[in-house]
C-alpha cells in the first residue's frame, strides 16, 4: 500500500469543499510559490487520508461537502495512491472531484487519464506553462510533450477541463500564450483557458516582472481569436491587496489539529520556506518582497470585467485554495 505526504487539508467557509494538499513535485519551476513542492508532510495511505479528511469535514461541517479538490505539490506522482483516493471520494458521495496538476505523469501513460475518470474524477485543471519545448524545459526542467499529451487524453474522456497559463514577460508572453490557445483549439475549441499574471511575490526565483495590464489584455485578445472560453484571472494575486475581514479558510493538519489560517499566516509560511530554501535570513526575504500595487489590481479587475463578463467581479471572486 503506497503512501503520500499530506501537508494539510483546507476547508472553505464560503462554500463547503475540501482541498487535499499533497507534497512533492516532479517539476522544478523557477517561479513556484508552493512550499509543498519540496516534500514533507505526514505519510499516509489513500485510505488513511480519506479517514482523516472525513473526520476533518465532520468536525467543521457536520457532514461531508459535495466538492473535493486534489492539489499539491503534484498529486499525480503516485498513480496507485491517486486512483485509490479518487475512488474513495466517489464512494463517500463526493459529487465533484477535481484534480489540479501539471499533467506530466498523466501524459506519460496512455491509460492514466481514463483510469482517473473511471475512478470518479469529474474535472481536471492542467497547467500548460509553455508551448515551446525550450521555454518549458528552461522553466520546469522537463519536456512539455507529456503535458500536451495529457490535455489530449483528458479531453478524450469528456470530463470538464480547464487549462491554466501564467503570463511571464520575456518568456511566456502574448505570442506564446497564443501558441497554447492555437494548440488547444486543435484539441477542442470548447476547452477553457485561464491566463494568470505572474507575480514575483513569494516566487522561488524572481524570473521576471509582473506583466502590465496592456500586456495581459493583448494576450487575451490573441488567445480568444482561437478559443471562445478564455478568461483573465487574479488567482496569482490571491494574497492581495488586503486580507478579507472575516476568516474564510480552515487548515486541518493530518493529526486533526486545526486553525483558521489568515493570509498573514500563509505569507509567513512562504517566507519561512523561501528563507530555508535559499539559506538566507527571513528579514532579507521580507525586504525583497515585490508586492502588488493596489492600483494595478484595481485596473486588472476592470479588465477582467470588461473582457470576461461572465466571470465574477473581483470583490466576489471565491479565492482558489492553498
Amino acid at each position: 500500500m503506497t503512501k503520500r505526504g499530506v501537508q494539510y487539508f483546507t476547508l472553505s467557509e464560503i462554500e463547503p469543499r475540501i482541498w487535499f494538499m499533497l507534497t512533492g513535485c516532479d517539476f522544478s519551476c523557477r517561479g513556484c510559490f508552493r512550499p509543498a513542492r519540496d516534500g514533507g508532510g505526514t505519510m499516509l495511505s489513500a485510505e488513511e487520508t480519506l479517514v482523516r479528511a472525513e473526520q476533518a469535514c465532520l468536525m467543521h461541517y457536520g457532514q461531508l461537502p459535495p466538492k473535493a479538490m486534489i492539489t499539491g505539490g503534484e498529486p499525480t506522482l503516485d498513480r496507485e495512491y491517486l486512483i485509490a483516493l479518487v475512488k474513495g471520494l466517489k464512494a463517500k458521495g463526493f459529487k465533484e472531484i477535481i484534480l489540479m496538476s501539471n499533467g506530466y505523469e498523466i501524459g506519460l501513460e496512455e491509460t492514466y487519464a481514463s483510469e482517473l475518470v473511471d475512478a470518479g474524477l469529474t474535472e481536471a485543471h492542467i497547467d500548460v506553462k509553455a508551448f515551446s519545448e525550450d521555454i518549458h524545459i528552461w522553466y520546469t526542467g522537463k519536456s512539455n510533450r507529456p503535458v500536451l499529451n495529457a490535455v489530449k487524453l483528458l479531453n478524450e474522456t469528456g470530463i470538464e477541463l480547464l487549462i491554466q497559463t501564467v503570463y511571464m514577460p520575456g518568456s511566456v508572453d502574448a505570442e506564446e500564450i497564443e501558441r497554447i490557445a492555437k494548440f488547444l483549439s486543435t484539441v477542442n475549441k470548447a476547452i477553457k483557458h485561464r491566463i494568470n499574471p505572474f507575480t514575483p511575490t513569494f516566487a522561488f526565483e524572481e524570473v521576471t516582472r509582473r506583466p502590465t495590464i496592456e500586456e495581459i489584455e493583448h494576450a487575451y485578445k490573441l488567445a480568444v481569436k482561437h478559443l471562445p472560453n478564455v478568461i483573465i484571472s487574479q488567482s496569482c494575486y490571491r494574497e492581495y491587496p488586503t486580507p478579507p475581514t472575516q476568516e474564510t479558510w480552515i487548515t486541518v493538519y493530518p493529526d486533526l489539529t486545526s486553525k483558521r489560517r489568515s493570509i498573514k499566516d500563509q505569507e509567513e509560511d512562504r517566507i519561512a520556506w523561501l528563507s530555508k530554501s535559499r539559506a538566507v535570513p527571513e528579514e532579507e526575504i521580507l525586504q525583497a518582497l515585490n508586492r502588488a500595487d493596489p492600483a494595478y489590481l484595481l485596473e486588472l479587475g476592470q479588465v477582467i470585467m470588461k473582457n470576461t463578463p461572465l466571470y465574477p467581479a473581483p470583490s466576489t471572486v471565491q479565492k482558489d485554495g492553498e
